[in-house]
């Protein structure tokens, strides 16, 4: 309950026009990715596919702003990232959950997943992360090739559409890897989750190139990888975990009469 007050407060002092989403560009050229993945389905992804899911998202959040029945709390939503409000979907009417699952939900997991390929190797085993982010996978899997045959395994396994996904668990403070059906993320199911890589599995990611061939889309999968980067959203995530655990001590402690999880929202 306290944190459901403290939740709407930060709302309710935000309520303005809702945001509006915008296609975030490739950080790279549509052929950039050859011979792994074509230009051609570069481009059909990226220019297609990811404007429907931001052209989505933007109709459902203003349609959720102009409807006369929500309430201040749910326009203010509306202005927060995609990122906060996707997290905080359970607070949602029930006819808008659904859908900015999906396309809100499409729109972050395309931004993340174009900002985590690069030009491929030419072998998989030239493709590796190093580091800390190598030491916390090794930590949660015994050993890369363990967490590779793993996530492989998960993903040729998946029956329909979704994501296999490597996040910081909220809980554990470890990393974990789940599926995800149709646009889900892990973040939709704890704020304090942190993705930090995911293998798009819809068909339209591979069917230009690979067609049923989905087994040889994934073994190619780990030639893009952008290690460097993601290894910047694990050191980053750790250090606001770490972040907001102490503000929410600090909070608790303190007995302020604040609101100790707004860091953490």
């Amino acid at each position: 309950m306290f944190v459901r007050i403290c939740f709407l407060a930060v709302i309710i002092s935000c309520i303005q026009a809702q945001i509006e989403l915008t296609l975030p560009p490739l950080p790279y050229a549509y052929d950039a990715i050859e011979p792994v993945l074509s230009e051609h389905l570069m481009q059909l992804h990226h220019d297609k596919h990811l404007q429907t899911y931001t052209t989505g998202a933007n109709k459902l959040l203003k349609r959720m702003y102009d409807d006369e029945n929500s309430s201040n709390e749910l326009k203010g939503l509306t202005n927060q990232s995609i990122e906060f409000i996707l997290s905080h979907i359970q607070y949602l009417p029930e006819i808008y959950q659904v859908g900015l699952k999906q396309y809100g939900g499409g729109y972050l997991n395309h931004k993340l997943f174009f900002s985590t390929l690069q030009k491929p190797t030419a072998t998989a085993d030239e493709n590796k992360p190093t580091g800390p982010l190598l030491k916390a996978i090794e930590k949660a899997f015994d050993s890369f090739d363990k967490f590779k045959q793993i996530f492989t395994d998960v993903s040729l396994e998946v029956f329909g559409s979704g994501w296999v996904w490597l996040y910081i668990d909220a809980y554990t403070k470890e990393l974990n890897y789940s599926f995800a059906s149709n646009q889900e993320n892990p973040i939709m199911f704890n704020k304090n989750h942190i993705t930090l890589l995911g293998i798009d599995l819809w068909e339209h990611a591979y069917y230009p190139v690979y067609e049923n061939r989905r087994s040889e889309y994934v073994d190619n999968f780990w030639r893009i990888i952008n290690w460097p980067f993601v290894s910047q959203l694990y050191t980053e995530g750790v250090a606001k975990q770490t972040d907001d655990i102490d503000k929410e001590t600090d909070g608790i402690v303190k007995h302020t009469g604040g609101c100790p999880m707004h860091a953490g929202i």
